[in-house]
This record gives C-alpha cells, sequence and structure tokens, in this order.
C-alpha cells in the first residue's frame, strides 16, 4: 500500500532534517492546531509502519554516504603513503605517516591558548596578586583582569 501524498512529503521533510512537528506543519493543514495537538499527531504519523519505513528508505543512501571512517581513511592514508615512498617524496611521506598517527590515536595535537600577561604565573601566584591588591585598594576591576589570567586553558 503506497503512502498518501501528505505521508510522502512528511517523510521528505523528516529526511530533510525537519523535526517531527515542523514536518507535520509542512505536509498537513496545521494552521489552526496547538503545538501540543501538532505534537501528538506527527508523533502518530512517524508510529505509522510505512511511514516509518519510506524515512528509512530515504535516509539510507545519506547514511551510507556518511560511513566513511577510520578503516577508510587509514586506508586511504596508507595508499598515499606508499604513492610518497614510490615516487620518493619524503615531505608527503611525513604528512602521511603524520595523519596515520593522528588517526590510531599516537599523535595527539597540543595547543596552548594564552590570554595575557599573566599567563607566566601559576594559580597560586594569581591568587597571591589578587590578595595583594585588594589590601592596597586597587578596583575590582583590575582584580577581574588578574582572575582573567587565572582561566587560560591547555586543550
Amino acid at each position: 500500500m503506497a503512502l498518501t501524498g501528505k505521508q510522502e512529503a512528511f517523510a521528505q521533510a523528516i529526511v530533510s532534517g525537519m523535526n517531527q512537528s515542523d514536518a507535520y506543519r509542512a505536509a498537513y493543514n496545521a494552521g489552526t492546531m496547538s503545538a501540543a495537538t501538532i505534537n501528538v499527531k506527527a508523533s502518530e504519523v512517524m508510529a505509522n509502519g510505512k511511514v516509518s519505513v519510506r524515512v528509512a528508505e530515504l535516509r539510507k543512501p545519506v547514511v551510507e554516504a556518511l560511513q566513511y571512517g577510520l578503516q577508510e581513511a587509514m586506508a586511504e592514508a596508507a595508499e598515499a603513503l606508499e604513492v610518497c615512498r614510490e615516487g620518493r617524496q619524503g615531505g608527503a611521506m611525513v604528512s602521511a605517516v603524520t595523519l596515520r598517527a593522528k588517526l590510531s590515536g599516537l599523535l595527539i595535537e597540543k595547543k596552548e591558548i594564552r590570554t595575557g600577561e599573566l599567563d607566566g604565573l601559576g594559580h597560586d601566584e594569581l591568587k597571591q596578586l589578587r590578595d595583594t591588591l585588594t589590601a592596597i585598594g586597587i578596583s575590582g576591576q583590575t582584580q577581574g583582569a588578574i582572575s582573567e589570567g587565572a582561566g587560560r586553558t591547555t586543550h
């Protein structure tokens, strides 16, 4: 049994990225319905076996296209490495080996984000500086800048 035009439109809208309620609004005459009613109706349409099967059919090529993963990436990096070896391209070989190491988790890049002149001070040193500034009456705005220096992050 085939889907109705509205059911097909609903399925197409779901696959395009809409949530169920928005897909229902796009496919059905929901202008006078409350949001709660639309949510219930949309859930009912999605629960219809024919509609859910159609959504799965429509999603299948999209899901298959997204199946690129670690194995494929490693195979392609190995292929690139072999091409570089054959061509005796040292720089490109280093890049291919680096890519494989990153993909396998052997090489993790670490970046430090620096936020200002106080970056060289440790947490305790920054707290001591803040306490000293408080004792001599320096404003809260300056202290805020010191606290920001203590909030540096390492990735």
